[in-house]
C-alpha cells in the first residue's frame, strides 16, 4: 500500500514519506487506510501551506505520527459514531434501492442492451461512496470530500462504459 504515498506532493513525500512509509507497512491492509491515503493525499495537494517548511522539522521532535491528525493528512478521519454508521447505513440501502429501480426501469424500457447492464454495478457503488462521508471519510474538508467520491465515480463510470462498449461490440 506504499505505492499510494506517490499520490502525494514531493514536498510532502520529502519531509513525512519515510516516517508514514513504515507507519504503513507496521499496519495490516485495509480498506478503510487505503482511503484514508487517498484522502490524505487530496489534503496535501489543497492545503499545501500545511507542510512544514523547513526540512529538518522532524529533528525539532515535530513527527509524523504526532501531527498527522492535526494535518488532515493520512488518518485523520474522525470518530464514527453510532449515528454516523445510521447514516452511512441510510445513505447505503436507500441509494442503492432507488438507483436499482432507476436501473431497473432503463433495462425495462431499453431491452437487454450490454452497455446498459454495465452500469448495474454503479446501484451499490455511488451510494456506498456517498456513504463514505459518514465513516472513512468523516472530519475531511468538503472540498477532498467531494474530489475523492466524484473522481471515484468518473473512474469507476469510465471503466464500466468502456467494458459495455467493448461488450456490445462482441
Amino acid at each position: 500500500m506504499t505505492w499510494l504515498l506517490a499520490l502525494y506532493p514531493p514536498r510532502w513525500r520529502r519531509r513525512y514519506g519515510d516516517e508514514v512509509r513504515a507507519l504503513i507497512d507496521s499496519q495490516p491492509f485495509s480498506l478503510h487506510a487505503g482511503i484514508d491515503l487517498i484522502a490524505g493525499a487530496i489534503d496535501a495537494w489543497l492545503e499545501p501551506q500545511k507542510i512544514p517548511v523547513q526540512p529538518d522539522a522532524k529533528q525539532e521532535g515535530v513527527t509524523m505520527n504526532g501531527t498527522m491528525m492535526k494535518l488532515g493528512c493520512a488518518a485523520s478521519g474522525g470518530r464514527v459514531t453510532r449515528e454516523d454508521a445510521r447514516k452511512s447505513l441510510v445513505v447505503n440501502l436507500g441509494g442503492t434501492l432507488l438507483l436499482t429501480a432507476i436501473w431497473m426501469t432503463m433495462h425495462i424500457r431499453l431491452g437487454d442492451r450490454t452497455y446498459v447492464d454495465s452500469f448495474s454495478a454503479m446501484a451499490f457503488l455511488v451510494p456506498y461512496l456517498f456513504s463514505l462521508r459518514y465513516t472513512s471519510l468523516k472530519g475531511r474538508s468538503l472540498r477532498t470530500q467531494s474530489i475523492f467520491i466524484g473522481g471515484t465515480i468518473l473512474l469507476l463510470t469510465l471503466i464500466l462504459g468502456s467494458a459495455g462498449w467493448i461488450a456490445s461490440k462482441l
